[in-house]
């Protein structure tokens, strides 16, 4: 049988597979596998990444609740959300600080 997971991605359309259980589930493993190795590095350094609190960050420069809502909508700092609290990068906050030249 050929790989269904190269079939799928050449493009070929307009044809009928006859599929085992047993093909079905080597097309999971290799999705599975190939879904791990792509985001497994990014989760990891995401995992690594300092990150702030909201307070933390409004004390840091002196603003309040509204002015980084208003940030966020332009794009300045993107908030992490962690359930339902809000962070923010150190990276994130550190290239700010330059920016805004504090």
């Amino acid at each position: 049988m050929q790989n269904l997971l190269e079939l799928i991605n050449s493009g070929v359309s307009g044809i009928t597979l006859s599929v085992t259980p047993e093909d079905l589930l080597f097309l999971v493993q290799q999705t599975i596998a190939a879904s791990k190795a792509e985001l497994l590095p990014l989760m990891v350094s995401a995992a690594q990444e300092a990150l702030l609190t909201k307070k933390e960050v409004m004390e840091k420069f002196g603003v309040c609740d509204t002015t980084l809502w208003n940030w966020q909508r332009k794009k300045y700092l993107v908030p992490v959300k962690i359930g339902r609290k809000v962070h923010y990068r150190q990276a994130d906050i550190e290239r700010l600080i330059i920016e805004r030249g504090k």
